[in-house]
């Protein structure tokens, strides 16, 4: 797999136990392949608006931030804070920004990472769709498939 950009920083979302907020924990993940489709749409009203997809493939070979394993989201939801820390995982709703992310904070709520994002000029993608392809194939061509607007 061709990866073309430095990295991108995963925020993996899960709802606090003890404030019952929605946080995000960022994992930085490099060497992966990153796809910005832009376009349009007409709506049936004639009114025009933007149509930006966005494809990232984490091959299995990528370097994840102090070797955090992938955990499926059903089981990532479950942990604590300390632990969700060892973990990064991939769910519908979760955010990526192009590019490591420098901030000290290792949990943010979403007004933090959109303002970051703002601050820094980046996309903010929401993932909308993803899948796990890393069981055939070769080593090289195993990956995790993350869509996104």
């Amino acid at each position: 797999m061709i990866t073309n950009v430095d990295a991108v920083t995963v925020f993996n979302g899960r709802t606090d136990k003890a404030t019952r907020r929605k946080i995000y924990t960022p994992t930085v993940i490099r060497g992966v392949s990153y796809v910005e489709g832009k376009g349009s749409k007409v709506a049936d009203n004639g009114v025009w608006s933007d149509d930006v997809q966005y494809k990232i493939r984490v091959p299995l070979i990528a370097v994840v931030q102090d070797n955090r394993e992938y955990m499926r989201d059903l089981n990532y939801a479950k942990l604590d804070n300390e632990e969700a820390a060892k973990y990064w995982t991939i769910q519908k709703g979760d955010l990526v920004v192009r590019g490591e992310y420098a901030g000290d904070s290792p949990l943010l709520g979403e007004d933090e990472i959109s303002a970051y994002a703002k601050e820094q000029g980046l996309d903010l993608i929401r993932v909308t769709e993803y899948a796990d392809d890393t069981s055939g194939g070769s080593l090289y061509t195993r990956h995790w498939r993350i869509g996104g607007k």
